[in-house]
């Protein structure tokens, strides 16, 4: 089937990216914290070919089920109408519609690893998983014999079955041995290629699930996040589609992330009551206006004329991340310098908060 055009991720990203600055600058911050918890995914779910055709997608957004549950259908439905509408208003394309719809989905937070014995059993089950999956490529492949593999394969695959109905995984190998296996492979694969490529796919959603979710530590923040939770879940979220990105839509994705985790910083750092509610020209700083609210804030903290240079900073940080999101040539570099400079600026405000 072929691929509609927002079915790519790198098509859509620039429409959710956007979407979520849209809706975090009107106040829907909890909407975006759904949204920054999820796994999101795009269907075509329908067409209508009327007046040129409009093409209707559903994008999924799956919760893990510990936090679907703390939500009330009443908040379920909101969320999904208002991100719905936020998506076709920065959209722009007037022959596609998106319908927002939020699912709980089994995450790795949510599997009991004790009912098979906590770490030590999830790392046996792990390892058990991974050598039935590279037994099934290898005798696929001109590796070893099924008559010398046969036994260990239906013991392993036996001991998976069982763990995963106790942790409630899904598990897609239903090849009970190896004879299964080859007569699947004979009639349908006939290239090694393919037959890799079948495996890695069956096993895919599995292994999916011992996924380690990466600590923020890791990333190239130098300061603590704990309390700025939002902050820590959008950076996490740059580093991932940072490492996926591929092309210019790609680039100002991440430049739209950037605007949003300072729009974050911002909010986290900023007190009308102390800092002021209008700019030195009287202008009113509105709820996401990050540019007011980061200069007020310096103005305030780092007052007088030797720290001139660190208040015309915050500015300039700024001002890259607004440049990628326009910049239709967006660059790899572009978007390395404009994560570069984000995270600089997160150490720049949490080393004056004293988060280190």
């Amino acid at each position: 089937m072929t691929q509609q055009y927002y079915e790519k991720y790198s098509n859509f990203s620039p429409i959710l990216n956007t979407a979520n600055v849209l809706m975090r600058g009107r106040g829907y911050n909890e909407v975006c914290d759904i949204i920054a918890d999820s796994q999101i995914s795009i269907v075509n779910t329908d067409y209508d070919n009327w007046n040129a055709g409009t093409f209707v997608y559903t994008v999924y957004v799956n919760l893990s089920v510990k936090k679907y549950s703390t939500l009330t259908s009443e908040k379920v439905a909101e969320a999904e109408k208002i991100f719905g509408e936020s998506l076709n208003e920065v959209s722009g394309d007037s022959n596609s519609y998106f319908l927002a719809k939020i699912t709980p989905i089994l995450s790795n937070t949510d599997i009991d690893w004790g009912a098979i014995g906590g770490e030590a059993g999830k790392s046996k089950l792990l390892q058990s998983i991974e050598t039935v999956r590279n037994i099934m490529i290898s005798v696929a492949t001109g590796g070893n014999n099924i008559q010398d593999e046969n036994d260990r394969y239906q013991k392993l695959h036996g001991e998976i079955v069982i763990n995963c109905k106790k942790l409630n995984l899904v598990y897609n190998n239903t090849f009970g041995n190896l004879w299964d296996w080859y007569r699947k492979w004979k009639t349908d694969f006939p290239t090694w290629q393919g037959r890799r490529a079948y495996i890695h796919e069956l096993f895919s959603p599995t292994l999916a699930y011992f996924e380690e979710i990466e600590p923020a530590q890791n990333i190239d923040t130098l300061v603590e996040l704990t309390e700025w939770e939002r902050i820590e879940r959008t950076i996490l979220k740059i580093k991932k589609e940072t490492s996926l990105a591929k092309d210019e839509e790609d680039f100002q994705g991440i430049g739209l992330l950037c605007r949003d985790v300072i729009i974050s910083l911002a909010q986290a750092v900023y007190n009308p009551l102390i800092h002021g509610e209008t700019d030195e020209n009287g202008t009113h700083i509105g709820a996401s206006d990050a540019v007011r609210m980061l200069t007020n804030y310096i103005n305030y903290t780092l007052h007088g004329k030797d720290n001139k240079e660190l208040r015309d900073y915050i500015k300039t940080a700024n001002a890259i991340a607004n440049r990628l999101t326009h910049k239709r040539s967006a660059t790899k570099k572009d978007m390395l310098l404009t994560m570069s400079s984000t995270i600089s600026l997160i150490n720049f405000i949490g080393i004056i908060e004293e988060k280190y």
